[in-house]
């Protein structure tokens, strides 16, 4: 027989904070344990039994010898595996059209169908097992009391109440709100059940759907948040990548502008240079063209000054200075 056990460490999951009605035995008689065992070997998926450690310590390491039944199970509480998660927990429908089927066949009494759609929770007290040397739990069954107008009464006023203690959010995903549903959800599968078997049943399975798709959302939900994590990280370092490159870019562009700015002193000097070194050239070029042209002038004058002198024409008796200044 395989039997679900797990531990309780959260105070919010106790049957004492939940709305949906338990009922407290200082010690689970016998036959219950008989109709327990006997429901856990007909079916194989039911709410487990979740324990609870009263005077549990921080950093504990304690083991749960034997459960409810006296069967040894070695539970560990630092089992992160073994931690009681509500909303992660469902019957199957299988189940369900057994425990009808059953129902019909007078297999199985109406009277302990609650003990098939919710979790029995046990109290331990680790001092009184020191003292006693036995292990002794306080059991907390689903209750099979009708609730009067008065208790629903309660229970809106509780629902509301608990809503705006924990500070529920109105919108989107809130682990608190959807446990606080669950809970009236439970609560109203339980008061259903009393008045119709069958039809506790159908709620019971409409509430298991509910789990199912808000358990899909919720890892939908997770893993879009990891991969826009993800992108994001990855668009920031590509951000800071982009960044890096942007000014090692300006940075090669300022000293680019630096060199062009150099380049253009230079150049202006250089043609500042040109400039003098062409005017410079233009005037020796022009003294060169003058001389020649002087030279070529001269060299006429006097080869026409010898061409005369040496021609037989007469031109005249040469003047006396002197004589005439005499006169």
């Amino acid at each position: 027989m395989e039997h679900a056990y797990y531990w309780n460490i959260h105070e919010e999951y106790h049957p004492k904070n939940r709305l949906l009605k338990y009922s407290k035995s200082s010690k689970i008689s016998n036959e219950t344990v008989q109709i327990l065992s006997q429901i856990r070997k007909i079916y194989n998926k039911l709410p487990p039994i979740i324990y609870s450690l009263q005077d549990r310590q921080e950093n504990e390491d304690f083991i749960l010898e034997y459960d409810i039944f006296g069967q040894q199970c070695n539970l560990p509480l630092k089992n992160l595996k073994a931690i009681w998660q509500p909303t992660s927990f469902y019957v199957s429908d299988g189940i369900y059209e057994q425990i009808k089927r059953d129902l019909f066949s007078s297999r199985i009494n109406k009277d302990y169908i609650l003990l098939c759609l919710f979790p029995i929770y046990a109290d331990m007290n680790r001092q009184k097992k020191i003292l006693t040397g036995q292990q002794n739990e306080e059991i907390f069954l689903p209750s099979t009391k009708p609730s009067t107008e008065y208790d629903i009464n309660n229970l809106v006023e509780r629902f509301h109440m608990m809503l705006y203690k924990e500070q529920a959010l109105e919108i989107g995903l809130c682990q608190k709100r959807r446990r606080i549903y669950n809970d009236l959800f439970d609560e109203l599968i339980r008061l259903t059940t009393l008045q119709c078997t069958e039809r506790g049943l159908l709620l019971g399975r409409i509430k298991n759907e509910y789990v199912k798709w808000m358990n899909t959302y919720e890892e939908l939900y997770s893993s879009g948040m990891a991969y826009s994590l993800r992108q994001y990280l990855y668009k920031a370092e590509e951000k800071q990548k982009y960044k890096y490159i942007i000014q090692q870019l300006e940075n090669d562009c300022q000293q680019l502008h630096n060199e062009i700015e150099k380049e253009s002193i230079r150049y202006e000097q250089l043609t500042q240079l040109i400039n003098k070194d062409t005017e410079q050239n233009l005037l020796k070029t022009n003294v060169n063209i003058l001389r020649s042209t002087n030279e070529i002038l001269r060299r006429d004058l006097q080869n026409t000054l010898n061409h005369i002198l040496s021609s037989t024409i007469f031109l005249g008796e040469p003047i006396d200075y002197d004589k005439e200044k005499d006169y």
